[in-house]
């Protein structure tokens, strides 16, 4: 996944390249980074996030459910290839937190794995699992940039897809972690969560001039919907995990 990541930000730097050659760009978009025939806009951007989990579950995880809200955070920067005066290839490196929770009902600890390794002295029964998941995120995305709303503020709608890869996988609260708990009795202890995650990127906002300057301040609101359930499918397969991540952007664009 991390070698299809590099591949797509290489097609996005060879596709803006030539798409350049035939397109101009008017005054009001024309500050910026240019590298040959097209403009490359760069920013950096602090995004505080809600994580909403969908979870399907059967036998020994039939008494496991998604477990409310998790407030986490994304930061990284933003690239932008234009290749048109109001159009642009939207790129990025971001480090994006997600928190997996899920309730647990007491007869979770009534399945074989528990009778046959019965919780340690270290240990205690809990009722809700809770992880955070750590990712470096690749955006590939096209942005449409209008400035008939609001004068020298230009309107962005941005949409495409986002790879995800999995960098840290931390359980919170180890030793009354339920899901934690039973990892640590299957063979060979295998992650809970998978390498990584493909989904939808849908944004709207805008960027506002700083006096007279090409700095921008950006603002947006983003969602991002995932495609692929990021449960370990071999050692987990009777729980099946689905997040979206409801995202505030505020960042500068230089």
């Amino acid at each position: 996944m991390k070698k299809n990541a590099f591949l797509v930000l290489f097609i996005l730097l060879m596709a803006s390249s030539v798409y350049s050659q035939n397109y101009g760009y008017g005054s009001r978009y024309s500050s910026g980074y240019r590298s040959g025939l097209y403009k490359v806009k760069i920013g950096f951007k602090f995004s505080p996030n809600i994580t909403l989990n969908e979870v399907e579950t059967s036998k020994d995880f039939r008494d496991l459910d998604a477990s409310g809200i998790n407030l986490k955070m994304s930061l990284g920067p933003i690239i932008d290839l234009y290749f048109a005066e109001k159009y642009a290839f939207s790129t990025g490196l971001w480090y994006t937190v997600k928190g997996e929770s899920y309730s647990v009902g007491n007869n979770f600890y009534n399945n074989g794995l528990f009778v046959e390794y019965p919780l340690s002295t270290d240990e205690r029964t809990g009722n809700k699992a809770a992880f955070n998941l750590q990712y470096l995120q690749v955006p590939v995305t096209l942005k449409i940039f209008s400035d008939g709303v609001f004068s020298d503020t230009p309107v962005y709608l941005q949409f495409g897809g986002i790879v995800d890869l999995k960098i840290a996988e931390k359980p919170i609260d180890k030793a009354s972690n339920p899901l934690f708990q039973y990892s640590q009795r299957v063979g060979n202890q295998p992650s809970i969560f998978n390498m990584g995650d493909i989904g939808l990127l849908l944004g709207l906002g805008f960027e506002k001039r700083l006096g007279g300057s090409d700095d921008s301040f950006i603002f947006g609101i983003q969602y991002q919907r995932g495609l692929t359930e990021i449960n370990n499918t071999k050692a987990y397969k009777d729980l099946v995990t689905k997040n979206g991540l409801i995202l505030l952007d505020l960042g500068l664009k230089f």
